[in-house]
């Protein structure tokens, strides 16, 4: 049929499915052939965006669109263990275990490049929110 369907869980030993997707679909978007992987990823990348840019208050969104003290949102979506990571980083230049909290701010290029090199999803939007 060309289904895909994820098993979800299991009822009374029957397995219960919800649909994923169609497999080996293309879709054909301006004559671009694009598959329905790809389109979904592209919905779910908006849909973060979006979400969290209503999310944001009156300021941010002020601060955002008028005066431009802000700028474009962007998230970067690290592995699981960055953080551990980079208190190993910060521990093994000194700081101490017991004293750690999680910076708000980085200066150092090499503690920056902790969180980069973990980045396992980015998302970016340089539109500005509605008032």
């Amino acid at each position: 049929m060309g289904d895909i369907l994820q098993v979800t869980g299991l009822y009374n030993r029957a397995p219960q499915f919800k649909f994923a997707r169609r497999d080996s679909m293309v879709l054909s978007i301006q004559v671009e052939a694009t598959t329905e992987e790809d389109l979904l990823k592209g919905l779910n990348h908006v849909t973060i965006v979006l979400c969290l840019q209503e999310s944001f208050n009156s300021l941010y969104r002020e601060m955002r669109s008028k005066d431009g003290s802000i700028g474009a949102l962007e998230v970067r979506v690290v592995q699981q263990g960055t953080f551990d990571s980079l208190m190993e980083y910060f521990i093994s230049r000194g700081a101490s275990e017991s004293q750690y909290k999680t910076p708000l701010c980085l200066n150092s290029s090499e503690a920056l490049a902790v969180l980069e090199n973990n980045v396992c999803a980015r998302f970016f939007s340089d539109k500005s929110p509605p008032l």
